[in-house]
């Protein structure tokens, strides 16, 4: 069902920025109002991890495989106060990483499946426009949550299955504040614009539960940290408020967490993302 309906929603957003150009509408930033759609879809690599007893120098770390992604969104803004909503979406596939064991390093993968992703809700200010110009800079501030669901069937250890390995199912939340800015900038080159898309962001949402098949674990959340950037290039149609944007884009956190028997460990997941994105401005 969630796949479906994430697939709707994909569906319906690239039907709004492909069929909505060639509408009627002023200028983008040319009124007090203006509207941005945008999604997109990308792929590389993603993380996740539970890295347990680290205050015994645990050499390990957060597991990386193959994933792709999606996300999509919306920006509106009121003369300078932007309001702005975003989703990103990434699958977790086969996991490996590396660890020492008992001095000697062991590489370790888990087959499995699942997913990491977040919806950032903020407010802020879109400034540095000029009418006609899709050019501006957004600096917000917001809400963030998160989730990881994380299905494991088997596990390795220097390519040699465990037997005694059962199936693990863990699930994982968090929520918190986000802070960032993120720069549009065009250069006119006649019909078309070159365009130069770039972001930071740093945001503190720990995680807040943690399920392992369908138990809820008690946790005791410490620190946590979380950041990331995108920089990619493309063209903008500026007379139509359209833009093309292909780039990387990375995310990643960590929260130091207390396991019952007093067991250290950090939770952690991520992406690194190559993407294409689109977007659809409207200015009214």
């Amino acid at each position: 069902m969630f796949k479906k309906t994430v697939l709707a929603f994909c569906i319906s957003v690239f039907l709004s920025i492909f069929l909505l150009p060639f509408s009627s509408q002023a200028q983008v930033n040319s009124g007090d109002f203006g509207l941005i759609l945008n999604g997109g879809v990308g792929t590389g690599s993603s993380m996740y991890g539970v890295i347990l007893n680290t205050t015994n120098d645990s050499s390990s770390t957060l597991g990386v495989g193959p994933g792709s992604s999606f996300n999509a969104g919306f920006m509106a803004n009121f003369n300078i106060i932007a309001i702005h909503s975003q989703l990103y979406y990434v699958t977790l596939k086969d996991l490996e990483w590396e660890q020492e064991v008992s001095g000697v390093d062991r590489k370790f993968k888990t087959e499995g499946s699942g997913h990491f992703w977040t919806w950032d809700g903020t407010i802020g200010i879109k400034a540095l426009t000029e009418e006609g110009d899709m050019g501006y800079t957004h600096l917000y501030v917001g809400f963030r949550i998160w989730k990881v669901l994380r299905e494991e069937d088997k596990k390795t250890v220097d390519g040699v299955s465990n037997p005694l390995y059962p199936p693990v199912k863990q699930e994982l939340t968090g929520n918190g504040f986000i802070v960032g800015i993120r720069d549009f900038s065009t250069l006119p080159l006649g019909s078309i614009s070159l365009a130069l898309q770039t972001g930071l962001w740093l945001y503190k949402a720990p995680l807040s539960t943690f399920k392992q098949d369908g138990t809820e674990i008690d946790t005791t959340a410490d620190q946590n940290i979380g950041f990331g950037f995108e920089i990619g290039g493309g063209l903008a149609f500026e007379d139509i408020g359209l833009s093309t944007i292909v780039g990387l884009r990375m995310d990643v956190q960590a929260t130091e967490i207390k396991l019952p028997l007093n067991i250290d460990a950090v939770a952690g997941s991520g992406y690194a993302q190559f993407f294409f994105a689109v977007s659809k401005e409207f200015g009214f």
